[in-house]
């Protein structure tokens, strides 16, 4: 990939004046457009949902390697703040493999973070994607993006949010090789052990049903991160986050208003 920076497209909404911005990173196969409905729950403050790194509008090569999302996530934060769009308070929320990311973000401490948000993820990204582990036998262009897409839900979550989470994510996805490469790049992920690091204000939002990124990875991330806070959803699985919509919000609301 070249050294050159890629300035991610973007969408904001909430209260541009707000002085804490919370900057949306989305999972694999995804675009910003897949991070609106959590984003729209955080209307007063200034929310930013990227499109990651050859995703959505975002210009660029598919990254190798998280570091190279994490760079050009830390250069358009910064071009942001340049440019007062957004204030110097900012939060990164991370879903999956946008959790990574927000980790990587924070250990390289290149761009001041005031907290930390993962949704569905953890630091290790290696050892407890088992599904990913089974995707790798497949060759790139057998895989479709919609093939993982019934692993997400949990025990109880109602037919209709599940038909809601699925329509949005297939109407929002990228190209499948793009899809195939994301879920590789986050399997290659692994610092948890460096996560001692990490010095400021964490939350873990995690579902205790997660398939796709199983619980122990976000138990071993709140345990490495100095601090850190965890919110274990029962019932809930990889999309958590709308899941259980309401208890996700109260308890991201609570941790950003301490910040």
């Amino acid at each position: 990939m070249s050294s050159e920076r890629v300035m991610l497209a973007y969408k904001q909404i909430g209260d541009s004046n707000s002085e804490i911005a919370l900057v949306f990173l989305h999972g694999s196969t995804m675009t910003k457009e897949g991070m609106m409905p959590v984003a729209e729950s955080f209307t007063k403050y200034n929310c930013i949902a990227f499109d990651l790194t050859a995703h959505g509008e975002s210009a660029g090569e598919e990254p190798y390697e998280i570091t190279s999302f994490a760079e050009d996530v830390e250069y358009t934060v910064a071009q942001l703040q340049q440019k007062n769009i957004i204030g110097e308070k900012v939060v990164l929320l991370g879903y999956s493999m946008g959790g990574a990311i927000t980790c990587e973000v924070a250990l390289r401490k290149k761009l001041k973070l005031a907290g930390m948000v993962l949704l569905s993820s953890g630091a290790d990204l290696n050892n407890y994607t088992p599904l990913v582990d089974e995707l790798k036998k497949m060759p790139m262009e057998e895989f479709k993006s919609e093939s993982i897409f019934s692993y997400l839900f949990g025990t109880d979550t109602p037919e209709e949010v599940q038909n809601m989470v699925t329509e949005l994510l297939n109407a929002t996805k990228v190209a499948d090789e793009i899809g195939y490469g994301d879920l590789m790049t986050s399997n290659r992920y692994n610092k948890l052990v460096e996560c001692e690091k990490i010095d400021i204000p964490a939350l873990i939002v995690q579902g205790n049903d997660d398939k796709i990124v199983l619980p122990m990875a976000a138990v071993k991330t709140w345990m490495a991160i100095p601090g850190s806070e965890l919110l274990m959803v029962p019932y809930k699985g990889h999309a958590a986050m709308i899941e259980d919509k309401e208890l996700v919000k109260e308890k991201i609301l609570s941790f950003v208003t301490k910040l």
